[in-house]
């Protein structure tokens, strides 16, 4: 067996994680002789690949069932209604919750087998469960405003590549445009594109975070799907402005179908002699943080690094490192063909440009929608269609699992950096969840913070015992009054932004709706 497995695996770049993903595709199951014959191929000790299954839960050690279904817990899911399953536990069925998968417009959601389903019907599922295949199919691609090509593609870095003073003019346009970081952290790009550029270190790199893993937060997947070669080329162009001769895109191993799409892209774009690789993520929302990231590249658990240095200066292998997510790489072709105003003009006034938000929970029309930066809540929600079942708002987070809860009277706030931040709150990650007047908004606040439990990668106590004790106050209704505090622990000392605001969107919701707190 050790010589057909080594055979095997000299096809693969000898890079352990690509290494480990390509041996359970084989096998099924990373079983003791496969990862000691793996050791050997790799000519590392077999405690490094043990260290990397124990972290990442995309691996397994033990044979898969006949049918695994995936059972979404987390909170689209959860306003949806998740369905009683666990009757199909048993023999080779195994039922399992997880966190969230992606899939928040087909709430509540799954995986059977690694297809992505819909659990609305529970007769179907049990169809699926006693072998009927179930179908998923991305929708055709639809082209959206921030595609500036009606016909012929990439001719902005076509264009680029003639121009000797072409990478000063991308940043000065950059900047003029106003386009920020759309992962979470809102950071100029212009700005950012120019610290790496000025680093003198090479090799640099330039990565594509595509691992949006937060509840509620879809939109990054519907780009990669509908537009793959405005990604592709937004890489292009930061890898001639910078000076990286490599890009690597970092998806999450549940948008293969979204992979897909951006392969057959990929085969036919002008690439130049840039190279793109397309790195499938063994799982956790933890990878989602840039430094988490990093470490995972570099076939390390995925713990976040203390900062600084940051990745500009010192990112994969230390070397310089521009890292952006899906949006903002398919905003700057735009911009790079026909300039910063047209690009602002997508916006409002003071809020330039267009912004994808995924809209989720209570909403009769939950998908991604493309707005002008500035949009009310309020309009966006009309836009998707009400809150479902003709009932009246009662609460929304303007930014994904992460972002502070806000009343239904603050629903005209415009979908804009600053003004929720003065609200209160954050545009993160562009994921718009709605709660109807009914819900339990102290099951929620326990729902979102479980999640941060859950994914806590637990390198640092403050996240790791007290995402613990947050959530057993929640659970429990009880001691509520000190969760202020432990919050505020938590934001002051905990490593990366997963346990600094693990606690903040439950104590927005006891914040905006006091009486939780008597229990």
């Amino acid at each position: 067996m050790g010589v057909g497995v080594v055979v095997v695996y000299h096809h693969v770049t000898m890079r352990l994680i690509p290494l480990l993903t390509a041996a359970q595709e084989t096998h099924g199951h990373l079983s003791e002789p496969v990862l000691r014959d793996l050791a050997r191929a790799a000519n590392v000790p077999l405690h490094r690949l043990q260290q990397l299954v124990s972290f990442y839960p995309h691996f397994r050690t033990a044979p898969p069932p006949r049918v695994e279904l995936a059972v979404c817990r987390d909170v689209a899911c959860h306003l949806a209604g998740i369905p009683k399953l666990q009757e199909l536990h048993g023999g080779d069925v195994a039922v399992q919750e997880v966190s969230c998968v992606g899939r928040c417009d087909r709430a509540p959601a799954g995986l059977l087998n690694g297809t992505p389903v819909h659990l609305g019907g529970v007769d179907a599922v049990k169809r699926w469960v006693t072998g009927e295949a179930p179908a998923f199919a991305l929708p055709p691609p639809q082209r959206w405003a921030l595609d500036p090509y009606p016909d012929e593609r990439y001719g902005a870095v076509r264009t680029l590549r003639d121009d000797p003073a072409g990478a000063d003019r991308v940043i000065a346009e950059l900047k003029a445009s106003g386009l920020r970081g759309m992962g979470g952290a809102g950071f100029p790009t212009g700005t950012k594109w120019e610290l790496v550029r000025q680093e003198q270190r090479t090799p640099k790199y330039v990565i594509c975070n595509a691992d949006e893993s937060e509840p509620g937060t879809f939109k990054d997947a519907k780009l990669l799907a509908d537009a793959p070669h405005l990604v592709i080329e937004g890489m292009l162009i930061a890898g001639q402005v910078v000076g990286a001769a490599k890009g690597i895109l970092f998806l999450r191993h549940e948008y293969l179908p979204e992979k897909a799409r951006f392969d057959a892209a990929l085969a036919d774009a002008p690439l130049g002699g840039f190279e793109i690789e397309v790195f499938v993520s063994p799982g956790g929302y933890i990878l989602g943080e840039e430094t988490a990231l990093l470490e995972c590249l570099e076939d390390r658990r995925g713990e976040p690094r203390n900062k600084p240095p940051f990745p500009g200066t010192h990112g994969l292998f230390n070397q310089p490192t521009l890292i952006n997510n899906v949006e903002t790489f398919a905003n700057v072709p735009g911009i790079v063909a026909n300039g910063a105003d047209w690009w602002r003009a997508l916006g409002t006034d003071g809020c330039p440009g267009p912004k994808l938000i995924a809209v989720s929970g209570h909403v009769e029309k939950p998908g991604v929608y493309q707005v002008p930066l500035g949009t009310t809540v309020r309009q966006l929600i009309e836009l998707a269609g009400g809150v479902s079942g003709g009932r009246k708002l009662l609460a929304f987070a303007p930014g994904g699992a992460s972002s502070n809860w806000l009343p239904a009277d603050r629903a005209d706030v415009r979908l804009d950096f600053n003004e929720l931040a003065k609200a209160g709150s954050m545009l993160g990650s562009g994921a718009l969840v709605i709660v109807a007047e009914g819900a339990d908004m102290l099951e929620v606040a326990a729902n979102v913070t479980r999640f941060f439990r859950n994914e806590s990668c637990g390198k640092c106590v403050p996240c790791r015992v007290g995402s613990e004790k947050a959530v057993e106050m929640l659970e429990s209704r009880k001691s509520l009054d000190v969760l202020p505090e432990l919050g505020e622990v938590m934001a002051l000392t905990s490593i990366c932004g997963l346990g600094q605001v693990a606690v903040a969107p439950a104590l927005s919701i006891l914040k905006h709706w006091p009486e939780l707190r008597e229990g």
